[in-house]
């Protein structure tokens, strides 16, 4: 049976609501930690850890995001040696970003602060299987990604059923 457009508009807005309300969160926690990453700087760098190494075109590419805006935060990254950026031993001119071990622990207490954001919710939220929520958000992300970019989008952190 296929979905009106009224239920993709349903789904578009509420995904946006939760992206949203988690980012402002995320950002003031971030900020009263004095860590020194935002949201969009953390996603990219969960996306490096997944996929490491991951050229930062496809970055931008995966995340949504311009290249200008990929183009500060990879410098800011680098500055405070969380990323590194070395070019593709394939082709020189691409550039592939990997995490630093100060990276990686960085986010790993950054994520826990994601985690302790989610766990308010958790007793709420007992009703809802989040495992298949995620997996069918990563197969809809699959599908845009590559027909609106012929890019497969890889995640080891989503468990096949």
């Amino acid at each position: 049976m296929a979905s009106s457009s009224n239920d993709y508009l349903t789904l578009s807005t509420y995904t946006a609501i939760l992206h949203r309300q988690l980012q402002r969160d995320m950002n003031q926690l971030l900020i009263k930690d004095k860590l020194p990453v935002n949201i969009t700087e953390m996603y990219l760098m969960v996306l490096i850890l997944e996929s490491q190494p991951i050229s930062q075109r496809r970055a931008a590419t995966t995340l949504a995001v311009d290249e200008g805006l990929m183009t500060r935060m990879v410098k800011h990254l680098k500055e405070i040696k969380l990323i590194n950026k070395i070019s593709s031993y394939k082709d020189k001119r691409v550039k592939e970003l990997t995490l630093t071990k100060d990276g990686e622990k960085l986010l790993e207490s950054a994520l826990s602060k994601f985690d302790r954001w989610w766990e308010d919710f958790t007793p709420d939220l007992a009703g809802h299987d989040i495992n298949d929520l995620g997996r069918e958000l990563f197969e809809i992300s699959k599908i845009v990604l590559a027909q609106r970019h012929n890019m497969p989008l890889n995640n080891s952190r989503v468990e096949e059923s």
